[in-house]
C-alpha cells in the first residue's frame, strides 16, 4: 500500500487573522486506485499582542473539503478537491464570522516511478510530480477590512487564479516507508491592488504498515511538516504588513482500512513558528478524513 503526503498549508494574515491555505488532510493515503473522500480540520489561532485592537482575538479555521482522485489513463492521474470553509473570529468586541465554498482545485500528475524495485534487499519506491490550479471559485471581498473589520486572508477564496507545481515520493521496504513531498503555489493579482503571497511546503514522513487479515490494514506514522507563506503585496509590489509567515510542525497520525474505506486522524503541533511577524500563533490542531476506494 502506497502512502503520500499532501501537507496542510497554513497563511498568516492581516493582524493576527490567519486562515487555512490550500492543504487539507495531514497524510492523505493516495492508493494506486481512484477514490473519493470527506475530510474536516480546523486551525485555532491566538493573538499574542497585550495591548491594543487586538488582544485577546481568536481566530478558528474549519475546512470541509469533498476530494476526488480519479486514473484517466496509464500513468496520469487528476484529483479534484471542494472546500467549504467556516471561518470564526473571537474577540472582547464581539464575535464575526465567514462561511461558505472556497476555491476549487485541481491537480494533474504524472507517474515517473510507479512501485519499481528499491536496491538488493526488497523493497520499491513510487514517485509522481504535476501542477496544481486553484480555481477563484470563493467569495472575495476587497473591502473586507474596512466593511467587518475583518483580514483580507479571512476571505473565502483569494480572488484569482492560483498556480504552482508538486511532487511526491514514497520509498517503501517491507512494512516500514518513508514519505516525501512539496509543493508551490503562486497566485494572480486578486483585483488592482492586492496579491496574496505564495505558499511554500515541504514533509517528510515514516510510516509502518500492519495487516491483521484480509480486510483491515492499520498504518501509523509520524513526520515533520515546514510550510511557508510569503507575503501580501500591494499594487506596487510592496509586502502588507503583518502578513505571512513560517512554521516547522510535528504531525502524528494513524490510517485504519477496512477492504475499500479509510479512516485516517492527525494531529500537528507547531515546534518552531512566525506568523504575522510574531502576533499571532498556531494551537494544537486535528483533522479527519474517510475515503471510499474504488
Amino acid at each position: 500500500m502506497l502512502v503520500l503526503l499532501c501537507p496542510v498549508m497554513t497563511k498568516a494574515c492581516d493582524a493576527c487573522g490567519c486562515g487555512i491555505g490550500g492543504g487539507g488532510f495531514g497524510l492523505l493515503s493516495l492508493y494506486r486506485n481512484n477514490f473519493v473522500g470527506l475530510s474536516y480540520g480546523g486551525l485555532p489561532f491566538r493573538s499574542k499582542l497585550t495591548s491594543g485592537e487586538y488582544t485577546g482575538t481568536e481566530d478558528v479555521f474549519h475546512l470541509l473539503e469533498l476530494q476526488l482522485r480519479y486514473e484517466i489513463m496509464p500513468g496520469w492521474r487528476v484529483d479534484a478537491v471542494m472546500p467549504y470553509r467556516h471561518n470564526v473570529r473571537i474577540s472582547p468586541d464581539g464575535d464575526d464570522t465567514l462561511e461558505g465554498l472556497g476555491d476549487l482545485r485541481f491537480g494533474v500528475n504524472y507517474v515517473l516511478a510507479d512501485n519499481r524495485p528499491l536496491g538488493q534487499q526488497g523493497g520499491s519506491w513510487y514517485w509522481e510530480a504535476g501542477l496544481v490550479l486553484s480555481a477563484p471559485t470563493g467569495a472575495y471581498q476587497a473591502d473586507l477590512l474596512d466593511q467587518r473589520y475583518l483580514p483580507d486572508n479571512f476571505n473565502l477564496g483569494r480572488g484569482a487564479l492560483g498556480y504552482g507545481l508538486r511532487s511526491a515520493l514514497v520509498l517503501n521496504h517491507q512494512r516500514v516507508g518513508l514519505s516525501l513531498s512539496g509543493r508551490h503555489l503562486r497566485y494572480a493579482k486578486s483585483d488592482a491592488h492586492y496579491r496574496f503571497g505564495a505558499e511554500t511546503s515541504l514533509s517528510a514522513q515514516v510510516f509502518s504498515q500492519f495487516s491483521y487479515d484480509p480486510h483491515w490494514k492499520l498504518i501509523p506514522f509520524v513526520g515533520l511538516n515546514y510550510e511557508r507563506t510569503a507575503a501580501n503585496e500591494t499594487v506596487d509590489a510592496l509586502p502588507v504588513h503583518a502578513t505571512g509567515g513560517k512554521a516547522l510542525l510535528a504531525a502524528a497520525g494513524v490510517n485504519v482500512r477496512y477492504d475499500d474505506f479509510t479512516i485516517g486522524v492527525v494531529a500537528s503541533l507547531p515546534l518552531a513558528q512566525d506568523y504575522a511577524e510574531g502576533m499571532t500563533e498556531l494551537g494544537f490542531s486535528r483533522q479527519i478524513q474517510i475515503l471510499y476506494n474504488f
